[in-house]
């Protein structure tokens, strides 16, 4: 077992762990980040590229606003949306200025920011290694730690590389920034997001919010497809540029969905019904062709197209957050980016138009901020144990992979999430519910079996809640549908907290007053 010390450790080395991590070693903290992978080259963002909210003060901010939290069905929080923005834009003006170049509609603070993926990880990794950041890549976390008061004091898991020996950080203050949860479904960069932190944060006792909210899907070739020629070119697909301009047909050359449209309602409906969908790339502006052959020179024509689950990635819910200090309901552990619930700024919506962007960076620098301030005032570590888990056996008597089989069989497919009803929600909850037992006791292993059988029990988990979490919202809002409620309920502009392990538990939110921007 290998040991560590750090005032604060970050849990993931995407961009929004990477910002937590700076903002602490600014505010004078010893960091550490530990990531599944490696640190600035993996996950949705290294895949791809981003886009961030980022409008400067004045009536366009106001506008942003008023118009984000209608579309939201009213479970946004205009405040926290006018603070993403001051700190995204303050932020931005930060790269800027140390030479980082964007692309976007004006040359040096655009309105409108894409960022290529790869290149603002790698700045982000050089910026923590100048800071004096510590770097674990391939150091998965297993579970947290927590002292006699149960205040979180770091965590554990396996380096994936020589012997695979176990690790333990002892932290006065953790940041979980491990994204969200993909289920396994082959979206560009999601084989990371597989819902670790957010059953890491429920064992020790944090709550979720907005689950139900987590249904999101994305549009992407078919793997290779005749005219793709087997050219990776998922990740430039996920940009918004491309997909938000491109016009959908069907296989009767129909037209689904026009350039601009936001709604992809009608795709998503045609796949679902065994049609073949295509997307028109030689419609595309000027502007988006030139990126697309930028990647692939050759992708011209019609492509096929695809539905594929980004849940939470691209979705809404996660932990709850009790403060602005990106504090979660747990002493000592705080979360940042797509592990956390975006409802205060995207409400039932995904934050696809650069809203999760724009909350990686200012979640991240609240949360390293809030964990330095933590650290500083907490006095010397006394002893530490590790929370109890599922899926940490130190035998494997149940495969993963049928874990990971059945939670997709009830999560991929548009007919079990984009499209709900009490009867198919039930059935799932019924199937899910009764394999938990085993995989509490069953899963289990050593070195990186012991990681596999960890990130089935998140996918189990975080299916759980998700399904539980649509039962109980008994209408129709944002992304979440039910086909038995198709109409919004007045009633209904209320968040929804979830939890637990053994048995799921969904209420109201009555601490979250919900108010209309002026």
């Amino acid at each position: 077992m290998t040991e560590f010390d750090a005032d604060v450790l970050v849990l993931g080395g995407g961009p929004a762990g990477a910002w937590a991590a700076l903002a602490a070693a600014a505010a004078g903290a010893r960091v550490l980040v530990a990531d599944k992978a490696r640190c600035g080259a993996s996950g949705p963002t290294a895949r791809g590229g981003v886009t961030l909210w980022n409008i400067p003060s004045g009536a366009a901010r106001e506008e942003a606003v008023r118009q984000n939290f209608a579309h939201g069905g009213g479970l946004g929080d205009p405040e926290w949306m006018y603070r993403v923005l001051e700190e995204t834009h303050r932020r931005v003006g930060q790269l800027v200025t140390g030479g980082f170049r964007f692309r976007g509609e004006h040359a040096e603070r655009p309105a409108r920011v894409y960022l290529d993926g790869a290149k603002y990880l790698g700045r982000l990794r050089r910026s923590m290694v100048v800071a004096g950041v510590r770097i674990l890549d391939h150091h998965p976390a297993l579970q947290l730690v927590t002292d006699g008061d149960g205040v979180v004091s770091g965590a554990s898991g396996v380096a994936l590389h020589g012997e695979s020996r176990g690790w333990t950080v002892r932290a006065r203050a953790v940041v979980l920034a491990t994204g969200g949860c993909a289920f396994l479904s082959g979206g560009a960069g999601t084989d990371v997001d597989t819902g670790d932190g957010l059953l890491m944060g429920a064992e020790a006792g944090a709550e979720l919010s907005g689950m139900e909210f987590s249904n999101a899907y994305s549009l992407a070739p078919v793997a290779d497809g005749p005219l793709l020629g087997g050219r990776p070119v998922a990740a430039v697909f996920a940009s918004d540029q491309v997909m938000h301009f491109a016009t959908l047909y069907d296989e009767s050359r129909s037209v689904l969905s026009g350039q601009g449209c936001g709604s992809r309602a009608q795709a998503f409906a045609a796949i679902a019904d065994g049609r073949r969908v295509y997307a028109g790339l030689d419609e595309l502006p000027e502007t988006v062709r030139a990126e697309l052959w930028r990647h692939c020179p050759s992708v011209t024509g019609q492509v096929p197209l695809c539905a594929v689950l980004e849940g939470t990635v691209r979705g809404t819910g996660g932990l709850r957050l009790a403060g602005p200090d990106c504090a979660t309901t747990v002493p000592g552990l705080y979360g940042a980016g797509d592990v956390t619930t975006r409802e205060p700024i995207t409400g039932a919506v995904s934050g696809f138009g650069g809203q999760n962007g724009a909350w990686a960076i200012s979640s991240g620098v609240w949360a390293g901020a809030g964990a330095a301030g933590f650290a500083a005032a907490r006095r010397k570590l006394g002893k530490v144990r590790p929370v109890p888990g599922a899926g940490l056996g130190d035998k494997a008597r149940l495969d993963p992979r049928a874990v990971v089989g059945l939670v997709q069989e009830h999560t991929l497919p548009l007919r079990r999430s984009y499209w709900r009803s009490e009867g198919s929600l039930r059935d799932s909850i019924s199937e899910l519910d009764g394999l938990w037992p085993g995989v509490e006791l069953a899963l289990g292993g050593k070195g990186p079996d012991r990681l596999l059988a960890r990130q089935a029990a998140a996918l189990l988990a975080v299916a759980r809640w998700t399904k539980y979490s649509a039962l109980a919202r008994t209408e129709t809002r944002g992304m979440h549908r039910r086909t038995d409620h198709p109409g919004v309920g007045s009633d209904w502009r209320v968040r929804l907290l979830s939890g637990g392990l053994e048995d799921v538990w969904v209420r109201p939110d009555l601490t979250a007053v919900v108010a209309s921007p002026a």
